[in-house]
């Protein structure tokens, strides 16, 4: 079991020096959040069987940190420096970069690619956490584009574009993300957020959690109420490049009358797509 350590941090005994890396024991209250971290909270429970493990068997894993002036920014090892802050202990096993001379916007986009990296690799980041470090990293111009950005999380273009689109959800969807974490499915999100009523689009969300609809029913939801035909014209225009198509609403047509409908339509056709009838 680890005992807490009241002497000051002091540097391990066998520390070297590694191309600018330093492996040595630091003071806890002397590193500094990531100011990049993508995760907006951490599971307790989680955080509670990492605290006993550490507990009981040490770290087994050092932490890694960024030295500037007499503090140090945390790169990676967010969960472990808060169970050593959990069990009161006052230093921890660390792998020391010095300051480098590169750029405050290179050095935030390190930080950024080793946090982003860190929480895929461990554990997946929810949707909301990934649109917001996304969004960041492009609005800081860490990349010129998504498919640089694309490249980098090791993503497809068509998934970062999905992922941004979760911020472009109703508020209240926003907030319930960020509180409960109820969906952890891009999918899914990216599938409500194309309904344009925002009040619609609350209540599918909400469905869609309390499983009263699936993936599957959200689109064909979407579908229907886009397909929906206005009773007040009575049928539905759709184009696109190249492509024309008109729906009726023959609710109260006599089948004779449908039928002229349909004689009339070729007659259109047979007008401008002759070779359809060859």
């Amino acid at each position: 079991m680890l005992k807490k350590d009241n002497n000051q941090p002091r540097e391990v005994s066998h520390a070297k020096a590694i191309e600018s890396e330093v492996f040595a024991e630091i003071n806890v209250d002397e590193i500094i959040n990531n100011p990049l971290q993508p995760r907006l909270h951490i599971d307790e429970k989680d955080l509670g069987d990492l605290t006993k493990s550490i507990e009981a068997h040490g770290l087994i894993q050092p932490i890694s940190v960024i030295k500037k002036d007499t503090k140090y920014i945390l790169q990676a090892g967010q969960r472990r420096w808060l169970a050593h802050k959990k069990l009161g202990l006052k230093t921890i096993k660390a792998i020391v970069h010095i300051e480098s001379t590169l750029t405050q916007t290179e050095n935030e986009k390190s930080l950024f690619e080793v946090a982003i990296i860190e929480n895929t690799q461990r554990e997946n980041l929810d949707p909301l956490e990934l649109a917001l470090s996304f969004h960041l990293a492009l609005d800081k111009k860490f990349y010129k584009n998504r498919e640089e950005l694309s490249v980098m999380v090791g993503k497809s273009p068509s998934f970062v574009g999905k992922v941004l689109k979760v911020l472009e959800l109703d508020d209240k969807i926003i907030k319930d993300l960020k509180s409960n974490k109820s969906i952890n499915d891009v999918e899914s999100l990216y599938e409500i957020q194309k309904i344009t009523d925002k009040k619609e689009q609350v209540k599918v969300y909400f469905d869609f959690i309390a499983k009263k609809i699936n993936r599957k029913g959200l689109r064909e939801s979407r579908r229907l109420k886009k397909d929906r035909i206005d009773p007040k014209v009575g049928y539905r225009y759709t184009g696109r490049a190249k492509k024309v198509g008109v729906e009726f609403d023959t609710t109260g047509l006599t089948d004779a009358e449908i039928s002229t409908i349909k004689n009339e339509l070729d007659e259109v056709l047979k007008r401008y797509f002759p070779r359809l009838w060859l």
